[in-house]
């Protein structure tokens, strides 16, 4: 009996090591990069039908790939073409683009001395009823108009009198 259970034991503890050793061996084998890639080769004998129906699949399949290829490089060449005008029409907005900022900066120059000669003749004036007097017609004859307006006139006349007192 005793040797029995001795036996138990050394067997346990084999079993234990392969154990132990088998999922080392296992977990290594799951982590290895290096698989064998070979294929698979039968002999096995090919009837001559079924080699003309494999010979006409390989060749549709030639076909279907030029003529995705084809279409591919179609696909490519209208790219570049759109590519192309979408270019030409950004380098022709660039330069309507930098032809308005030069008119306008020629005219901002231009109502910018517009502006300045206003302001010296403005300030020519020491009394804004001057200036308005100078703006209307004060004489008798000057008037286009057909209404009379000899009291707005004079009414103009009495307070620039009266501001220059």
């Amino acid at each position: 009996m005793y040797d029995f259970s001795e036996e138990a034991q050394t067997d346990k503890q084999n079993v234990q090591q392969d154990g132990f050793q088998g999922d080392q061996i296992a977990a290594s084998e799951a982590f290895s990069y290096e698989t064998s890639t070979q294929p698979i080769t039968l002999n096995i004998y090919v009837s001559p039908e079924q080699q003309q129906r494999k010979d006409k699949l390989r060749i549709l399949e030639d076909e279907r790939i030029a003529q995705i290829r084809e279409k591919d490089q179609q696909e490519r060449l209208l790219k570049q073409q759109k590519k192309q005008k979408g270019l030409e029409f950004f380098q022709e907005f660039k330069k309507q683009q930098e032809m308005e900022i030069t008119q306008r900066r020629s005219q901002n120059k231009q109502q910018q001395e517009i502006w300045n000669e206003n302001q010296k003749n403005r300030n020519q004036y020491k009394n804004s009823w001057d200036q308005i007097a100078s703006n209307i017609a004060l004489k008798d004859g000057e008037y286009p108009g057909e209404k009379d307006v000899t009291k707005m006139r004079q009414a103009i006349l009495n307070k620039r009198i009266d501001l220059t007192k």
